[in-house]
């Protein structure tokens, strides 16, 4: 279920909606399954979101998928667990019929509004017709061009289709060709603060059903069990109404920053994503276009500016009068070139690596976070220091990577002495290695002057091509962590069998999802998927850890305050006293 789940969300990602129903349909078939299993481990289904039944059922109307959508009716209409989304089904049914008129009306009715397709297709709910055609136009079938405030639509092979612009080429500002020693953080070794567990969402919403319902509200404005009462209700005069574009905001010490990163901001023009500063007063100071997406954002509470992550992974750094100071290709850092080569990452899926970036306090360096690892730069493009998380809880390494970062030089090399050509996998990497061990291994050829040499040059082809320490190598699987609870034994036929649970470092990793520097120094906090958050020195080296045991979101150090933020929780830490605020 899981594996087919991911494949899916990956592909919708990437905008192969053809792909992505296929899969939709093998992850439906799991879905029985999955939710029998759930029910027996947990005692009920209690989750919020199945991804099938949103987003796939989305594709599957796109590319309309009718026996799909059906199987999915099946599947929710005969399972009582699944009754939440019997309207997600009718919606995707009506959404098949919907996506269809789109198409015909934008075809019928070149260069027409955004907000005339409603009309067009007579649906009422105008919020809806815009989200569906963002999925045609993503899959290349319409284009959207902005027109004021909203966009005029077009078919994408109409004569008269505007042409996308020139994809903008933007090179590495880094100056070193292989990244600094990166340390793993020790926890053991750390100042170590557990806290209550942030409750997951799940668990959130199966107790907030057992509390008293809040009244649905009949005005704009209620209050509710207090002596307060409103005096009155006051429109803002037009002219000074906030561009409602500006949707993320992120309050500094020196003011207000507003993000549109949808690209809706009023009199700049066509634009991909704006920036807008105000003062600690609530005047204006900066408006800028971006000439980029937005996809990763990092605003430091005291600092200047902020920085920005393209779907391309392009980093853009900006001052608080919203200048460019510094543009870089992440693709092409070193730590990101080994990152890639070792888990085996694509172009198209590099984004969803890379969760966090971050700028100091006084812009003198940046931080970017990838699968387990956080890198700090500066801005000249020199690698400052690398720290890595440890695996999560239970599971153990059973083969080690190299910290070491081969050129393409020394892989070719490589390849040639073990007789190996692209592509490869660690499988035909194993089987050579043991081979050619045999004829060198100097225990094994004593007569042989040259074979220590030998030996000594294959074992760093192998970490060249694998990324792990020769010492690993003889016992190496393709397998990189076991789950220490999941090991069993047992005794058939007289013999004694024993089985472990086996994954790929990916998959016990403990994934980076919130970072950010320190107030006043560059520190850095780097928060787990484990619910682990670790403050680091100005060098990668551990100094203390929190352990809220659920993912946090944000972390935001003002100095006489730090904040940690899960979907649940708020945890506020002052002078090392924590305070845990419920109900967020």
């Amino acid at each position: 279920y899981f594996d087919s789940m991911t494949k899916m969300q990956t592909a919708i990602s990437k905008n192969d909606y053809v792909n992505a129903a296929k899969l939709a349909r093998r992850n439906l078939g799991h879905i029985p399954g999955w939710v029998e299993e759930t029910c027996h481990q947990y005692g009920s289904l209690g989750v919020s979101s199945i991804p099938v039944l949103q987003q796939g059922g989305t594709v599957l109307a796109l590319v309309g998928d009718e026996s799909g959508l059906t199987q999915m009716r099946d599947i929710v209409f005969s399972t009582p667990e699944l009754e939440p989304w019997i309207e997600n089904v009718a919606q995707h049914e009506d959404s098949l019929r919907l996506f269809q008129a789109i198409q015909d009306a934008v075809t019928a009715h070149p260069n027409c509004l955004q907000p005339e397709v409603k009309e067009l297709v007579g649906e009422s709910d105008g919020r809806r017709v815009a989200n569906l055609i963002s999925y045609p136009e993503k899959g290349g079938k319409i284009t959207r061009t902005k027109k004021g405030r909203t966009y005029k639509l077009i078919s994408t092979g109409a004569p008269d289709a505007p042409k996308p612009k020139p994809k903008r080429i933007i090179g590495t500002h880094r100056s070193d060709k292989v990244p600094p020693k990166i340390r793993e953080v020790n926890l053991s070794s750390l100042s170590y603060v557990p806290l209550p567990r942030a409750p997951l969402n799940w668990e959130e919403a199966l107790v907030s059903r057992e509390r008293a319902r809040v009244p649905e509200p009949q005005e704009h404005f209620e209050t509710h069990a207090t002596d307060w009462r409103i005096e009155s209700v006051d429109g803002i005069p037009l002219a000074k109404r906030p561009d409602t574009a500006f949707r993320q905001t992120y309050p500094t010490d020196s003011g207000l920053l507003l993000v549109d990163d949808l690209g809706n901001a009023e009199g700049l023009g066509p634009i991909e994503a704006a920036v807008m500063r105000y003062d600690r007063v609530g005047n204006e100071v900066a408006k800028a276009a971006l000439n980029h997406g937005v996809y990763r954002i990092g605003v430091h509470p005291l600092g200047q500016g902020l920085i920005a992550m393209s779907r391309d992974c392009t980093v853009h750094a900006y001052d608080d009068d919203l200048n460019v100071i510094l543009e870089t290709a992440l693709p092409q850092a070193p730590e990101v070139l080994a990152l890639k080569r070792r888990f085996d990452i694509s172009e198209d899926e590099l984004k969803n690596h890379i969760r966090c970036i971050a700028l100091s306090h006084r812009t003198e360096c940046y931080l970017f976070t990838a699968v387990d690892e956080a890198w700090c730069v500066d801005f000249g493009g020199k690698g400052l220091w690398g720290a890595k998380l440890p695996v999560k809880e239970g599971w153990t390494r059973v083969a080690t990577p190299t910290d070491e970062v081969q050129t393409s030089e020394e892989v070719e090399r490589a390849l040639a002495l073990m007789d190996l050509s692209l592509p490869i996998d660690p499988e035909q990497v194993k089987r050579r290695y043991r081979e050619l061990a045999k004829e060198w291994h100097p225990d094994l050829n004593s007569s042989d002057d040259q074979s220590l040499g030998k030996m000594k040059a294959l074992n760093l082809a192998a970490e060249a091509l694998t990324g792990i320490e020769s010492q690993s190598l003889p016992g190496y699987t393709g397998a990189t962590f076991i789950k220490d609870s999941e090991h069993k034994e047992w005794e058939v036929g007289g013999l004694r069998v024993t089985m472990d649970m086996m994954v790929g470092e990916r998959f016990a990793s403990d994934w980076i999802y919130a970072a950010s520097f320190a107030a006043n120094s560059n520190s850095v906090y780097l928060a787990g998927y484990s619910g682990r958050v670790v403050e680091v020195d100005e060098s990668g080296q551990g100094i203390r850890a929190y352990d809220i045991g659920s993912v946090p979101r944000r972390i935001i150090d003002t100095g006489d305050y730090l904040y940690l933020l899960t979907d649940t929780r708020l945890y506020l830490d002052f002078a090392h006293f924590v305070q845990v605020i419920d109900g967020i």
